[in-house]
């Protein structure tokens, strides 16, 4: 299972749990975020990162609401 690439603005860190299920972003990319990040799709960033790192890859884009899928 993948890891979640959900992204903790405040905190400035990527979520540490199971990515579960697949979001769309706003940038039109497809990401795979844990229930909480799905859940908290209004509000919530995701990032695309340096494989299990906590490295950005690209800057953080927000979710879309209603847009998510089982992974």
């Amino acid at each position: 299972m993948e890891r979640c690439e959900g992204y903790y603005r405040l905190e400035n860190r990527r979520c540490d749990r199971a990515g579960s299920r697949r979001v769309t972003a706003t940038d039109g990319e497809t990401y795979a975020v844990c229930e909480y990040h799905a859940r908290q799709g209004w509000a919530a960033s995701v990032a695309r990162w340096h494989g299990e790192s906590d490295v950005r890859a690209s800057a953080p884009a927000d979710l879309r609401r209603g847009l998510d899928s089982a992974a």
